[in-house]
C-alpha cells in the first residue's frame, strides 16, 4: 500500500489519490483495518495451534471450541449497526476495540490444564469486538472520502484488513514457533494483539474528536449491518 501511494503521487489520474490519506479519519481507519485483522486472525491462528497441538483436540473439536469467537458476529454486527447509526462510527469503534484489547489478555491464563470456561471471556470478547468494529470502520472511512471515491475508500479498508491477516498469521506463527514453549509464544502473541487493538482504539478516539454524527454514509452502512 505504501509503494502504491508513492507511485500514485506522480500520476495525473491516480487510482488511489494520495490526498485521501490527508484526512485523519481516512488514514486512521485504514491503519485500524491492519491492526484489527492482525490481532484477531493472528490470535485465531495461534488459538488453533494451542487447542490442537497442546491440548490434543482434533480439527473438528477445535472448530467447535472456537465457535464462540466466530458465531458472535451474528449478534455483534447488527448491534454495531444500530450504535453507529445513533452515535456515529467512532464511539462504537473505540468501545469495541477496547473490549477486544481486554479480551486478548484473557489468553494469558492459557496453560496445559486451563479449563475451557476460563478461556470463554477471551473467545467471546474478541469475537464480539472484531465484527462490531467492521461496520463502524467502514462507515468512518467512507464518510472521510469524497462521495465519488466511496468505492476506493472501502477498497482501501478491505486491502488494509487483508494486509493485517497476512502479517498477523506470519508474525504470530513465527513468534509461537520461535519461542521456548508454545505457551510463551501464545502469551506474547496475546499481548501484541491486545496492544494492536488498544492502538486502534486510540486512533479512533483521536480521529473522532472533530467528527459529526448522522452522515449519509453512516446511515447507509448502519442500515446494511442491521439487515
Amino acid at each position: 500500500m505504501v509503494t502504491e501511494w508513492r507511485l500514485e503521487r506522480h500520476n495525473d489520474a491516480p487510482l488511489l489519490p494520495p490526498s485521501l490519506f490527508a484526512d485523519p479519519g481516512f488514514a486512521a481507519t485504514a491503519a485500524i483495518g491492519v491492526l484489527l485483522n492482525l490481532g484477531y486472525y493472528g490470535m485465531l491462528f495461534v488459538a488453533t495451534l494451542y487447542f490442537q497441538q497442546q491440548r490434543g483436540y482434533d480439527a473438528m473439536t477445535t472448530g467447535l471450541l472456537l465457535l464462540p469467537t466466530v458465531c458472535t458476529a451474528l449478534v455483534a454486527a447488527p448491534i454495531s449497526g444500530r450504535l453507529t447509526a445513533r452515535h456515529g462510527p467512532y464511539k462504537p469503534m473505540v468501545a469495541a476495540l477496547l473490549l477486544g484489547s481486554a479480551g486478548f489478555l484473557g489468553w494469558l491464563v492459557a496453560g496445559p490444564d486451563t479449563s475451557y470456561a476460563a478461556l470463554l471471556f477471551a473467545l467471546v470478547a474478541t469475537g464480539l469486538a472484531t465484527p462490531s468494529t467492521v461496520p463502524a470502520a467502514t462507515a468512518a472511512i467512507i464518510e472521510s472520502a469524497p462521495s465519488e471515491k466511496a468505492g476506493v475508500a472501502t477498497a482501501v479498508f478491505n486491502v488494509s484488513r487483508q494486509i493485517g491477516n497476512a502479517v498477523g498469521v506470519a508474525l504470530f506463527g513465527t513468534l509461537t514457533l520461535a519461542s521456548a514453549s508454545m505457551y510463551d509464544g501464545l502469551h506474547t502473541s496475546a499481548v501484541i494483539a491486545s496492544a494492536a487493538f488498544f492502538t486502534g482504539a486510540t486512533l479512533a478516539l483521536l480521529a473522532g474528536r472533530h467528527r459529526t454524527t448522522g452522515s449519509p454514509a453512516t446511515a447507509l452502512v448502519a442500515a446494511t449491518a442491521q439487515s
